[in-house]
């Protein structure tokens, strides 16, 4: 049990408020996408008289009553939901039943969705926009890149998920379909949160609701009132966000929308406690805690559990705070695997349909070259029938008219040169071939690197993930069996190992983001003018205790009066990198120094360590992804060799360059270039 004493209860309170607040945004709720079925029965008597009916009927009029339970069981019974789903895409098949096949395969991805199981959801996805585009059912393939920008705003993979909005809000306005349309603004507006823009995804919502109000979908407006509320809840509109919290009450189908409704019970338990209605916030977390685990809802769980712990701290009820604090960090510690795996196989998953699109890019402009070498070999087939023909002609009236040999001489040498200019033709065509098949094996190079840089990256994720947190798992099962036993010097030793390892990992974890984040391009840099010599400070403060066990001094040498042009994350991550290289490269009573200076309209910065040095070869390998390597540092510290290349990346994407100087023994130099700050102090 957790003891809570004098300001650490505050501290706590504080802490898991915040992070709420922070991650309530990202809930995602089960989002009906009826792809091409609009009017479905909800109730459960209609339930079960369809399912009644479906006894009675055989072949392919079933198809209709086996899509509509599967949309209806998707929430109450997704194993139910699929079940009948995959019965409807047999028989779909089996008639040719395009239209249906694309709605089931839809259906059954969205029970996937919801039982947590995305890999399964993508590939039916997929399957049933590849029926669409076949055979060209767009109303079909617009939902079918609604349901995929979905999943990927789920997995907060924000690029992914703004392309397909895009093709679906390009089909929705092309066939008029204002269904579509009004899903599609919903899906911008929860991108626009993602990233932190919640005028922008207002917006959106405020445009999705207006169409759903045109429509008349009370259901729909539901979902848009609460994620409306949420933008106020987080601007600190109580008032407004109480308002369309009980709208979407009012208008929310608590039967077959559970996880919303749950989700609501729980904002507006959060509205209470800030009303400082104690008893109602706990009643409306309970409830909605009660209906998150009946469908197994693992997120919206997660969120009621940390609104009882911030109602449990009001109420100085400290020990239920401790236990449902407990079961937090356990959905956390799940959700963060969960979504980690998922992502992973989503990436995997874009890349193998990328080769594949490849090769059938390939295998097409193979064909397409085997069919010009057939026409080329026509065309000289004719050349030369034509040429015999005419020598044949020619020969015969040079015998029957010797009179006009001039005249058939020329006409002669003008079929000649007729036959020169089909030649010339011919060898142009050839050239284009050949610059062709050199275009596709510089892809199939790029195409192995990619691969080669993705196995790599995996590589790490595997090897130097595992490490920390077997030393984090070893030394807190020590403490765990001997905590009765150990002296507190001893357990000091192990604290101090438990922390060194911990900032290990969070260091690789931060560098294995922001990489990912630079790959999927949703690494935006909001670049302004910076203060270099406060900003080194702050990073050096970070690696002060790290560097006095070694002995070794940090100096921070750069003159007050130097700014830089750049995004103040992005460049502390640079600085950070470096330090962390030259600390653990650099001996006992060494030196790491940080220094800068301005010229050609550039700011440079430059990190010089008195450490053991590099070789030449050592040097040519060191931003390279597809060469990473690692050595041993002067206390035998070990790393990833990604450090370097973030370093590299994130230099050009502020429009800069780094450089290093090193020999064996005489330590090493990073420089790096930047843009020298603007006049009027611009945001990019």
């Amino acid at each position: 049990m957790f003891r809570f004493k004098g300001n650490h209860i505050f501290t706590v309170l504080l802490i898991i408020e915040q992070q709420l607040m922070k991650e309530i945004i990202f809930l995602l709720f089960i989002i009906p996408l009826s792809l091409g079925s609009q009017n479905l029965p909800y109730e459960q008597n209609q339930e079960d008289s369809i399912a009644v009916h479906l006894q009675s009927i055989s072949d392919s009029s079933r198809i209709p009553a086996l899509l509509s339970l599967c949309w209806n069981l998707r929430n109450a019974s997704p194993e139910e939901s699929i079940k009948y789903g995959t019965e409807a895409i047999d028989l779909a098949n089996q008639y040719n039943d395009y239209n249906s096949l694309a709605n089931a395969y839809s259906f059954v991805g969205v029970a996937y969705r919801i039982m947590g199981k995305y890999s399964k959801s993508v590939d039916f996805y997929y399957k049933g926009l590849e029926i669409a585009v076949k055979h060209d059912i767009p109303e079909q393939a617009g939902f079918a890149h609604l349901n995929l920008a979905n999943l990927f705003i789920y997995q907060e993979l924000s690029a992914l998920a703004f392309e397909n909005l895009k093709k679906s809000e390009a089909i929705a306005r092309r066939i008029d379909n204002k269904r579509m349309l009004a899903y599609v603004y919903l899906y911008n507006g929860r991108i626009y949160s993602l990233e932190g823009k919640p005028d922008s995804a207002l917006i959106s919502y405020e445009k999705s609701l207006s169409l759903r109000q045109e429509l008349n979908q009370l259901p729909e407006q539901a979902t848009c009132y609460k994620y409306i509320g949420d933008i106020y809840f987080q601007k600190g509109s109580i008032l407004t966000a109480v308002e369309n919290y009980d709208l979407s009450l009012e208008k929310v189908d608590k039967q077959n929308d559970k996880d919303l409704y749950a989700n609501i019970l729980i904002k507006k338990s959060l509205v209470f406690v800030k009303e400082n209605r104690i008893n109602e916030a706990s009643d409306m977390a309970h409830e909605g805690l009660k209906i998150a685990s009946q469908i197994g809802a693992k997120m919206t769980i997660r969120d009621a559990l940390q609104a009882l712990v911030i109602i449990s701290n009001k109420t100085q009820d400290y020990k239920s705070a401790s236990d449902f604090q407990q079961k937090v960090l356990l959905y956390n510690d799940t959700l963060f695997s969960n979504q980690l795996s998922e992502k992973i196989f989503l990436l995997e998953y874009q890349l193998e349909r990328q080769q594949r699109d490849t090769k059938i890019d390939l295998l097409n402009k193979d064909n397409a070259i085997k069919e010009l070498k057939i026409k080329r070999i026509g065309i000289i087939s004719i050349g030369l029938i034509s040429i015999i023909v005419l020598l044949v002609v020619v020969f015969i009236v040079l015998l029957k008219l010797l009179k006009q040999r001039r005249n058939h001489e020329k006409l002669l040498e003008l079929h000649n040169q007729e036959v020169v200019k089909q030649s010339n033709s011919i060898e142009q065509q050839n050239r284009k071939l050949t610059e062709t098949n050199e275009k596709l094996e510089k892809s199939e190079e790029e195409l192995k690197r990619i691969v080669h840089t993705k196995d790599k990256l995996f590589s790490i994720i595997a090897h130097d993930l595992r490490n920390p947190f077997t030393a984090l798992t070893g030394l807190t099962e020590v403490l765990h069996q001997n905590a009765d036993t150990i002296d507190p010097t001893e357990m000091n030793v192990y604290v101090s190992m438990i922390n060194d390892s911990s900032h290990k990992l969070l260091r690789l974890i931060e560098n294995l983001l922001q990489w990912a984040r630079s790959q999927t391009g949703t690494l935006k840099p909001v670049k302004t003018n910076l203060i270099l010599n406060s900003l080194a400070d702050d990073v050096l403060k970070t690696y002060i205790n790290q560097a006095e066990r070694k002995g070794i001094s940090l100096k921070n040498e750069i003159p007050d009066n130097i700014s830089v042009f750049a995004d103040h994350e992005i460049l502390s991550i640079i600085i950070r990198n470096l330090i962390s290289n030259g600390t653990k490269y650099t001996q006992r009573g060494s030196n790491v120094t940080c220094t800068a200076y301005q010229e050609h309209g550039n700011t440079v910065l430059k990190v010089l360590d008195t450490g053991i040095g590099m070789s030449t070869e050592v040097q040519e390998k060191l931003f390279k992804i597809e060469e990473t390597f690692t050595t041993e540092g002067t206390g035998n510290e070990l790393g990833t060799g990604l450090g370097l290349v973030i370093c590299k990346e994130f230099s050009e994407t502020l429009g800069g360059t780094i450089t290093v100087e090193s020999s064996v023994g005489n330590g090493t130099s990073f420089c790096v270039t930047l843009p020298a700050p603007k006049s009027f102090n611009e945001v990019y």
